[in-house]
């Protein structure tokens, strides 16, 4: 049964034209790096009352040029090649969808009924949905409005995708042997779990438009296994990989998989690359890994984004040392050879003037053309956005 109301998007443009331009979600807010300013207007809706600032440096240091303080904490996030912007959820200060121009630093908020778990936008990246506790939550991005919300799932939602054929696929939290994976219904609410594709919990799951098809990051099986599952509802599994702990897919803690904007290959939690095809023989088949990778278990992909257009992979590592703690760095490769080009360690990407201050790199993207790349990252309490 859907549950939810549409938040209607309501235009501020005598609000806006003094920053640049832009629309607001209604129940939401605009946030720019403007000194703090609060401006309401009366609308058929009600009083809305826009803020348009940011929130507080939290670190009491100054913010770098090329850093944008950010005004929530950041649970997942994607990247919107179509419309230009950064998507990320949050549940602090507030259960919300945000979309984040990274150039300007304007911020658009939708405001969820719950706390979000993970995100994913459509291939053609106008539209989100955001995976919650026995609810999932479908988002218009260029209008910065709920289309559906469904609270009645019947499973906690771990991952999530996003298909082409208005169907979401996602895992479970739990891992037992019938914790499904589980196809939605984003115009019906309906659920409908697979029978072949099983122990699901806590395993990752990306749709591929070309080759057509689901690629789950399967960590219900030891060693961690890559499968493919079609996209019918409910799903069946195709096939698992030709290998059996013979090239690193990803430990319990890897975070996941990450495809290509072509859908030829496959980067996954273990730092390998594999090839995709149609066929069960050529697919999923071993290509090679990270070209310093070292096979040291501590190391860790923590996020990945392939720009087709540059033709390059960037990656966050996280080379954890026995007894030390984290180690992390920002590396681009070439693909497919995966050469690697550039490298940024914790000390070249700090925020604010603060050097003093852990960096937490989290997520990582390429704009469109592939000029550009956009860090999410933490330092103290402030959560950041990087251009380099």
């Amino acid at each position: 049964m859907k549950t939810g109301k549409t938040l209607s998007i309501t235009l501020l443009s005598s609000i806006l034209t003094a920053c640049g331009g832009g629309t607001g979600a209604a129940l939401g807010t605009i946030e720019t790096n403007t000194p703090a300013t609060t401006v309401s207007t009366t609308t058929t809706t009600g009083t809305i009352s826009t803020i348009i600032n940011v929130a507080p440096d939290t670190t009491s240091s100054t913010i770098k040029s090329n850093a944008r303080l950010l005004t929530h904490s950041v649970i997942d996030a994607a990247y919107s090649n179509s419309l230009e912007r950064l998507i990320t959820v949050s549940s602090s200060p507030k259960n919300a969808l945000n979309i984040i121009n990274p150039t300007t630093g304007e911020q658009q908020v939708v405001l969820l009924n719950l706390a979000p778990t993970s995100l994913s936008i459509s291939p053609d990246g106008k539209t989100a949905v955001v995976g919650h506790s026995q609810a999932v939550t479908h988002v218009n991005l260029q209008a910065a409005s709920v289309l559906d919300f469904y609270d009645n799932l019947g499973f906690n939602v771990f991952d999530i995708t996003l298909g082409d054929n208005g169907i979401a696929y996602a895992t479970p939290t739990s891992n037992t042997l019938n914790d499904f994976l589980k196809a939605i219904n984003l115009g019906t609410g309906e659920v409908t779990s697979s029978d072949t594709v099983v122990q699901m919990g806590g395993s990752y799951v990306a749709f591929s438009s070309t080759p057509k098809g689901l690629y789950i990051y399967d960590k219900g099986t030891l060693p961690a296994d890559l499968i493919k599952a079609d996209t019918a509802t409910p799903p069946q599994a195709l096939y698992d990989s030709p290998y059996n702990g013979d090239y690193d897919i990803g430990s319990t803690n890897g975070k996941g998989l990450w495809l290509t904007e072509d859908g030829s290959y496959i980067l996954t939690a273990g730092e390998t690359l594999f090839r995709t095809a149609t066929t069960e023989d050529q697919d999923m088949l071993y290509q090679r890994s990270l070209s310093d990778n070292d096979n040291d278990p501590n190391t860790l992909l923590i996020h990945a984004d392939h720009s087709q257009a540059a033709g390059k992979f960037v990656v966050i590592l996280d080379k954890g040392i026995t007894g030390v703690g984290s180690e992390y760095s920002l590396k681009t490769y070439t693909m497919p050879t995966l050469n690697l080009i550039d490298e940024k360690l914790s000390s070249d990407l700090t925020p604010t003037s603060n050097s003093d201050t852990p960096v937490i790199p989290q997520f990582v993207f390429f704009n469109s053309d592939g000029t550009k790349r956009y860090v999410i990252l933490q330092q103290g309490e402030g959560t950041y956005l990087l251009n380099i």
